[in-house]
């Protein structure tokens, strides 16, 4: 499924977000994820400064702080009205975020599987919590608590197939960077055997030449041993 959707109007929308002046080269564009991101947070914002008690504890009870908080908010739920009444924005959104969530999800139940196998193994824990049955006792609530979220997201068959393909995509990712470094390192190795074969090969051809201006020594005695050895050197 394709998550990008091209927007046509967002005027609105685009001249409360961006940022820089009218004509400013270095402007950053304004894409689907960014808009959404620009969404989250000013829902966050405005849940904040109608939470007294969450807004009390952000700010340590600070009067002026809190004041700020809310200006701030007040001026965030108006850009956030704008942009809601765009549907196709916010369906854009949601389905983003329903990716989001579905990689999220698929990473907690192998972090939670890896937490309920841990805390069954007698020997892996007691090597995690180095012996100490406190910490042993803490996992194993933690795998209990686990235990039942994970039940709930695996029931679910349409995340569990989203899941397969998700850590399909990541296996061939991996196998694809190893082929390729695979292949650069068989290169360097060829490229290596290649330059000792040449220096090899150079050297038996010196050495063949040192061995016959020797034996023509033998034969054709001192004066053409030296023209020998001469005729050697430029050849060499």
């Amino acid at each position: 499924m394709q998550f990008s959707t091209i927007f046509l109007s967002l005027a609105l929308a685009t001249s409360a977000l961006a940022k820089g002046g009218k004509g400013n080269s270095t402007t950053k564009a304004v894409t689907d994820k960014s808009l959404c991101k620009e969404m989250k947070s000013l829902n966050k914002l405005v849940e904040l400064a109608s939470n007294e008690t969450r807004l009390a504890d952000k700010t340590n009870n600070n009067a002026t702080k809190i004041a700020s908080i809310q200006a701030k908010a007040s001026e965030a739920s108006v850009t956030l009205a704008t942009m809601e009444a765009n549907t196709t924005l916010t369906m854009t959104c949601s389905v983003m975020a329903a990716a989001e969530q579905t990689k999220d999800d698929c990473e907690d139940i192998t972090d939670m599987t890896k937490l309920i196998a841990l805390a069954a193994n007698e020997t892996a824990l007691a090597a995690k919590s180095n012996g100490n049955t406190t910490k042993e006792d803490n996992i194993k609530a933690k795998a209990v608590k686990a235990q039942t979220k994970l039940d709930a997201l695996t029931s679910n068959t349409t995340l569990m197939s989203a899941c397969t393909e998700i850590a399909a995509t990541k296996a061939a990712k991996k196998a694809a960077k190893n082929n390729g470094t695979s292949t650069e390192n068989s290169q360097a190795a060829t490229d290596s055997t290649a330059t000792g074969a040449s220096a090899s090969a150079s050297s038996s051809s010196k050495s063949s030449a040192t061995r016959t201006v020797f034996t023509l020594r033998e034969n054709f005695g001192f004066v053409s041993t030296i023209a020998l050895v001469i005729a050697g050197m430029l050849v060499l």
